[in-house]
């Protein structure tokens, strides 16, 4: 079973794979918009954090084993979630999710 997931968790990008590993009642229903703006705005950011950490470990030998083993999983279900709201936003045809704020070049 362990095989199973982690294979699809590294193809969570695409619908059906998601669907399959990150099945949850979300409920999307009873979100209003300023709701899942929200919960957009904090996947975003939980994909720049695994982003950061994943660039971060790329930096050693063994960084593509940590990237798949120990953050991929989260970055995947982030980047799901992400979809997920911004979907919903869509559909629902609220205002577009507000842009991030860029940070500053160093």
């Amino acid at each position: 079973m362990f095989c199973v997931v982690t294979a699809l968790a590294g193809c969570a990008e695409s619908r059906l794979a998601g669907s399959l590993v990150y099945m949850e009642p979300y409920g999307l229903e009873k979100f209003d918009c300023a709701e899942l703006k929200k919960r957009y705005a904090q996947a975003s950011e939980k994909v720049k954090a695994q982003e950061r950490l994943m660039d971060r470990a790329s930096g050693s030998a063994a960084g593509p084993v940590v990237n798949t083993v120990v953050y991929g999983p989260d970055y995947s279900r982030a980047r799901w979630d992400q979809r997920l709201y911004g979907g919903e936003i869509e559909r629902k045809n609220c205002d577009p999710a507000p842009p991030l704020a860029l940070e500053p070049p160093h």
